[in-house]
């Protein structure tokens, strides 16, 4: 599923577990070659205890939101992510502020 999907490339490619429910679907989207799940899973853990893997993630960083609508507006974060955060803005933050 690609609940299971997410739990293995999270893990994979940051060295973060997180329990398949512990993640929150927040849209399904699909382009001619590819069907994608966005999820969102809030999660505290220490940048030095992330652990890249080569060739597949090149660093790793905790921004704010207002961090990251910099780095989509400059064109760092790739457009199908920067895309969809920005749909999913709104229902981000109130996710945020309901954990707060």
């Amino acid at each position: 599923t690609s609940r299971q999907a997410i739990c293995r490339e999270l893990f994979e490619e940051t060295g973060i577990r997180a329990e398949e429910e512990a993640f929150v679907l927040i849209d399904t989207g699909m382009d001619q070659n590819t069907h994608y799940d966005f999820y969102c899973l809030k999660r505290e853990v220490p940048l030095e205890k992330i652990v890249l893997l080569p060739g597949e993630t090149d660093g790793a960083q905790w921004a704010s939101m207002e961090r990251v609508r910099q780095m989509v507006r400059d064109g760092e974060i790739c457009k199908i992510i920067g895309r969809q955060f920005r749909l999913q803005e709104k229902d981000l933050l109130a996710r945020q502020n309901a954990q707060d």
